[in-house]
């Protein structure tokens, strides 16, 4: 299991952890990875397919998600960025937007309708997490992990969370864990990092600014 999607199964659940465990839903010290999501085609309307998740919006082939230099947009955004820069225009507005990035990256991950608002960093947060664990919400838990690393772009993100007091909880250092979202590193999660739930905010801020920082690096508006 990815470890950003353990960590979001303890932070949804760290609220009722006691009830967590008697239900089932976690086992000895680790929480069970969540049952896979079905899609039967039939049940997705016209423009949609089965994905990962469920029934997610079909895309053209050719709308790849490509990473600028850090920063996750599609191929259809990427030529209008082309386009702009090679006539001396000002970079569209969008693309220096957070937001912007976080839900594009999220749509060429296959995130279904339900999931695509949550792709914001207003309303990704601790409620929408625990509104995903139990199933109040139409977002699968199982798309957890690529929110997240869509929020991060799949950065490290370590010494800003340092500096933004991540680490001053009783889970001390472990916390810098779900700071970096480089694919491929994996940490087998335990309740002792629970104390994290209460800096997510504060990871929340590292990738928005972070993001912005870059995207205002990378796609600054060209002078005529």
């Amino acid at each position: 299991m990815p470890k950003i999607l353990a960590f979001l199964l303890l932070l949804a659940a760290s609220p009722l952890a006691n009830a967590c465990v008697t239900s089932g839903v976690c086992g000895s010290s680790y929480c069970a990875a969540p049952p896979a999501v079905s899609c039967s085609p039939s049940s997705c309307q016209p423009g949609y397919s089965c994905g990962q998740y469920g029934c997610a919006r079909n895309r053209a082939r050719s709308a790849l998600t490509q990473k600028v230099d850090g920063i996750f947009i599609d191929s259809t955004n990427s030529r209008e960025l082309l386009g702009s820069q090679e006539s001396s225009r000002e970079t569209p507005p969008k693309f220096k937007n957070p937001n912007f990035i976080f839900r594009q990256c999220c749509e060429q991950r296959g995130l279904p309708d339900a999931c695509l608002n949550k792709c914001h960093f207003n309303s990704y947060t601790k409620d929408a997490l625990q509104g995903m664990y139990f199933k109040t919400d139409g977002c699968p838990l199982e798309a957890a992990a690529d929110m997240h690393f869509c929020a991060a772009q799949g950065r490290d993100h370590t010494q800003c969370c340092v500096r933004n007091g991540v680490t001053t909880t009783l889970a001390g250092q472990k916390c810098l864990t779900f700071c970096d979202q480089r694919p491929d590193r994996v940490t087998k999660l335990d309740y002792s990092y629970v104390p994290c739930y209460d800096r997510f905010e504060n990871m929340k801020q590292c990738f928005y600014n972070e993001i912005k920082a870059k995207a205002e690096q990378q796609f600054g508006a060209r002078r005529r």
